[in-house]
């Protein structure tokens, strides 16, 4: 993903990029004008001293652990515009609960959800019934996911997991996707709907996508996108939402506050360059007009394309 967001930069010619890198990966090429090699305890120093020097930045980091909401609070403390959400937004976001209780005030479908601690997870799988998802309340994208569909595997669902706190949710079959937008946090433009290849089961895997997803309630994802989008105050550039899509309705999942693997198939198909749309969202407050898409792209979850 960083080397495509800097391939499409070095595209655009019109900003000198500057990247850190971690020194186990130095191997990687990445089309950058200055790569800075940041040692994993050096992260909160380094990144600020190249910071000061910066016009903008864009972070590539998931939500797990705050890793992605830490790091854009230390930019914001230090008046680094973001190429991003604001870290407010990111903690919204990012927490899965709050985002049910959005979706629920607002009328937007979605499964139900209960959050429970971990010993009162059982009782309360029992007195709802199974199959149910179990998710952590902040976390990216699979990442510690389950499907419970007999009581048995109940241990399994969590096993690894010293969070105390969970999700419960109704699973809804279909086919899973997602929505790419851009927001210039107030208004947002949605690019594609890509198809989501998960493995189901303990525990959900991410496989990959591909880009575009044709299936026949296209439009009314794309509009719950938006209006999901539009909840949380301070969503800006890059955006993915998450659904699962049946042959009558469009359940929305979670929202992702930053660049998802759907960039790196995105950029192939689009007639825009992505990291140029992303700065003049954030920076200037302008989005393009439209977007259209020609051909079709496949990805690994690795970001490996597929033609």
């Amino acid at each position: 993903m960083l080397q495509a967001v800097l391939a499409d930069l070095r595209a655009w010619g019109a900003v000198q990029t500057v990247t850190t890198q971690d020194p186990r990966l130095s191997g990687a090429f990445l089309p950058a004008d200055e790569i800075v090699p940041l040692q994993p305890d050096q992260h909160q120093r380094r990144l600020l001293e190249l910071a000061s020097h910066c016009t903008a930045a864009l972070i590539i980091a998931p939500e797990s652990e705050g890793a992605l909401g830490q790091v854009s609070h230390w930019l914001e403390s230090a008046a680094v515009p973001l190429l991003g959400s604001s870290a407010a937004a990111v903690s919204v976001a990012a927490d899965k609960w709050q985002c049910y209780q959005l979706f629920q005030e607002n009328a937007i479908p979605t499964p139900e959800s209960w959050l429970v601690r971990r010993h009162e997870a059982l009782a309360t799988a029992a007195r709802r019934g199974l199959p149910l998802v179990v998710k952590p309340r902040w976390g990216a994208g699979a990442e510690g996911v389950s499907l419970v569909t007999e009581m048995k595997a109940w241990p399994q669902a969590y096993a690894g997991s010293a969070e105390d706190e969970f999700l419960l949710q109704s699973y809804v079959p279909g086919t899973h996707a997602s929505v790419s937008l851009i927001s210039d946090g107030r208004d947002s433009l949605p690019l594609s709907l890509n198809e989501q290849r998960l493995r189901v089961g303990i525990p959900f895997a991410y496989r990959g996508g591909r880009i575009p997803l044709d299936h026949p309630l296209r439009e009314q994802a794309l509009d719950l996108a938006q209006r999901a989008v539009a909840l949380i105050p301070g969503l800006c550039g890059y955006v993915g939402v998450d659904l699962v899509l049946s042959p009558e309705e469009c359940s929305v999942i979670e929202i992702n506050p930053r660049l998802t693997t759907s960039y790196v198939g995105l950029r192939h198909v689009i007639d825009l360059n992505l990291a140029e749309a992303i700065w003049r969202a954030c920076r200037d407050g302008h989005l393009p007009p439209k977007a259209d898409l020609k051909g079709t792209i496949a990805f690994d979850q690795d970001g490996t394309i597929h033609a």
